[in-house]
């Protein structure tokens, strides 16, 4: 465990991040972050801490922002070592939740070594003395977040009941009145009524999209909801007068049920779809296992192009989803080369296990975003030293990221005895979540183009258990009586 500073004296020198928080992303326009910036700008002139540049700025509500991206980005960094304080220009602007605040701090932040300074109310988490007043203060701030929430769904209610009024944020073709109401926007109507009539006529989801230039998850909201109709979801008469008229409502729900793949019945959440790695090879997007399919939700030219020209006996040939055993057959024919005769066995004993370790693309991810912040830190404040000094910081890191390092090796008996379990274990693992878990193990990435092409990365545990040295560089698989190459 790291020093702790025990006293805001003792904070005189060490390294400094900041906590910069809003509730929407919205908010971040407004005088709300400046007022947290000049807080902490403050703070570490007066408590003479070094600024190391180092900053995360959420727009999440206080209430579940502890599962944040930029949260979770913040601990990791803290238990890397990265810096000693962090500060939060109010208590209310860390999070508004008291059972994470005491959970974050006493687990995570301060066995790290880092303390959170609160620069509103001079509040030291690591300070015996502030600990009455730290509690306090996060009760205050989840009280509010509390008390906010009733208000809302009050009001929310109240307008429902009174209004015939859904609330919230209007939907495509709609907007809000002085009286603050949802009514139905002239300038739209026309759209509107538009992606009725093709849906009706029996265009699918995605053509209706294409054809009125929405997005088409705007279009499935759209195409979903009974707004259009005059009705609020709970069945009963809005206060306005329908869209588009019951009948083409009706032809086009009827052609959506008949489309459906899932008989109207939610996904299986338990469904084993094992290969989370699949992309796009042509536009880079993931696949998503859906129905029992892989499916390229928005799917570019080039990947519907590359359908396989002869017909399955079963299944969708549309050419933007294909069966999950077809994609997950790719590793069967992998795995089924793992022979280990002769010569695979001496090129796995031969194997350099030992070979340099690259960088980690997370870290070098990393590192990317903070330069990026850097530089839009650098068109508010115009701080020339400042970019340079976190410039000068990001390429030291980066450099030593980028030093080999040597991966411990790996026996060849462990090399061969690993390689030779991976088919049966592959095949014992079907129709279970252990064939997940494997192909995380055995792979980084699958590129998919259709069905006619896959490149797969293998991971750096495959690799330094001898994997790539016993495969082939490319090979071929039948598919519907032609050849995918591997």
């Amino acid at each position: 465990m790291r020093h702790l500073a025990a006293t805001v004296e003792e904070l005189r020198g060490l390294r400094a991040a900041r906590w910069v928080r809003e509730s929407t992303p919205g908010q971040f326009d407004r005088y709300g972050p400046e007022a947290q910036r000049e807080l902490q700008d403050q703070a570490i002139r007066s408590l003479g801490l070094a600024d190391t540049g180092l900053e995360w700025r959420a727009a999440h509500s206080g209430r579940t922002v502890y599962r944040s991206p930029e949260m979770v980005a913040m601990m990791a960094a803290a238990s890397r070592g990265e810096f000693e304080v962090l500060l939060v220009g109010y208590v209310s602007r860390w999070q508004r939740n008291l059972c994470r605040t005491l959970e974050l701090l006493e687990d995570t932040l301060h066995p790290a070594g880092v303390a959170v300074y609160f620069a509103d109310e001079e509040i030291l988490s690591s300070n015996e003395r502030h600990w009455d007043q730290l509690v306090d203060e996060a009760k205050d701030a989840e009280r509010f977040s509390r008390k906010h929430s009733r208000r809302v769904r009050e009001g929310y209610a109240s307008k429902l009941t009174k209004e015939r009024d859904p609330g919230g944020h209007p939907p495509y073709g709609f907007r809000r009145d002085a009286a603050k109401l949802v009514e139905p926007d002239p300038g739209k109507l026309a759209t509107v009524r538009r992606i009725f009539e093709l849906a009706a006529a029996g265009y699918v989801d995605r053509d209706v999209a294409a054809q009125t230039g929405l997005g088409l998850f705007t279009v499935r909201g759209i195409l979903t909801s009974p707004l259009y109709v005059g009705r609020l979801r709970s069945g009963n008469p809005a206060h306005w007068a329908p869209l588009v008229d019951q009948a083409t409502w009706d032809a086009a729900q009827q052609h959506r049920k008949r489309r459906a793949t899932n008989g109207g019945k939610p996904a299986d959440p338990r469904r084993p779809y094992a290969l989370a790695q699949l992309h796009c090879q042509a536009c880079g997007k993931r696949l998503t296992g859906d129905t029992g399919y892989y499916r390229h939700r928005e799917p570019c030219a080039e990947f519907v192009a590359a359908a396989p020209e002869s017909r399955p006996l079963r299944g969708r040939t549309n050419g933007h989803a294909y069966k999950m055993d077809r994609y997950e057959e790719i590793v069967d024919g992998l795995l089924g080369k793992v022979t280990l005769d002769a010569a695979q066995l001496a090129a796995v004993v031969s194997f350099n296990a030992g070979a340099a370790a690259g960088p980690s693309q997370t870290d070098l991810d990393r590192i990317a975003k903070e330069r990026q912040k850097a530089l839009e830190r650098y068109v508010r404040d115009r701080d020339a030293a400042r970019l340079g000094e976190a410039m000068t910081t990001l390429d030291r890191d980066q450099a030593a990221l980028q030093a080999p390092r040597p991966a411990e090796p790996v026996p060849a008996d462990v090399a061969v005895r690993f390689l030779r379990e991976l088919p049966k274990t592959w095949a014992k693992a079907k129709g279970g979540k252990g064939r997940a878990m494997l192909a995380t193990a055995l792979f980084d990435r699958i590129d998919v183009l259709g069905m006619r092409e896959a490149t797969v990365s293998l991971s750096a545990h495959a690799v330094r258990h001898g994997l790539a040295a016993v495969l082939p560089a490319e090979l071929v698989l039948p598919v519907y009586g032609r050849g995918e190459r591997i």
